[in-house]
């Protein structure tokens, strides 16, 4: 079976594997501490918008994972933004690479989100915070008194390391698709990335 196929094969499957366990990280995270490239990746357990749970574990192995940060389903640009991931989902495929996209958004919005749109990839509920703190994307306050994510993007290697993180100055601001696979694209032939 083709890479491609094999990780089409992922992206389904992840949404109907379920999976129990909380999150938690092999690296001991302090409380407050935010993560950094070259860190080792909190691990998770989170719930995606089938109701089922997805593990950082469960991507194949020689895969990269892209966390897709949002500020939830009430955000016109984030949902644009996750329309637009759809899209560019095979370029990811076909460059070794997964995505899950987290807010704090309870799994019915993510659900209605996901059914009528047709994600590809798990939306998946970080309704405590953890990853969302862990890798500095918390936004105190950030809608209707709540705390939420910022906008932002998390690669993680195969060996769960790390590699690239990205925080969006507002709802708006994230990398292009094509720059996110010219970023894996660079990671992968062990180059540097320009910031």
């Amino acid at each position: 079976m083709s890479m491609t196929k094999q990780l089409n094969r992922f992206s389904i499957l992840i949404m109907l594997a379920f999976f129990l366990g909380g999150c938690g990280g092999q690296n001991n995270l302090q409380p407050g501490q935010v993560l950094k490239v070259g860190d080792k990746a909190l691990d998770f357990s989170l719930q995606d918008s089938s109701g089922q749970f997805m593990k950082m574990s469960d991507v194949p192995a020689n895969v990269y994972l892209i966390l897709f940060f949002y500020r939830g389903a009430w955000c016109s640009a984030c949902m644009n933004h996750l329309v637009d991931l759809k899209s560019g989902n095979q370029k990811f495929l076909d460059n070794h690479a997964v995505l899950a996209a987290i807010s704090v958004d309870p799994v019915t919005d993510s659900a209605a989100f996901s059914a009528q749109w047709h994600i590809p990839f798990p939306l998946l509920c970080d309704s405590e915070l953890k990853l969302i703190k862990a890798y500095g994307m918390l936004d105190r306050e950030g809608h209707a008194g709540k705390d939420i994510s910022r906008v932002g993007m998390v690669i993680i290697d195969p060996q769960k390391i790390i590699r690239y993180i990205y925080v969006g100055k507002d709802a708006f601001d994230r990398p292009s698709n094509d720059a996110v696979v010219y970023i894996l694209q660079q990671l992968q032939a062990g180059k540097p990335i320009p910031q």
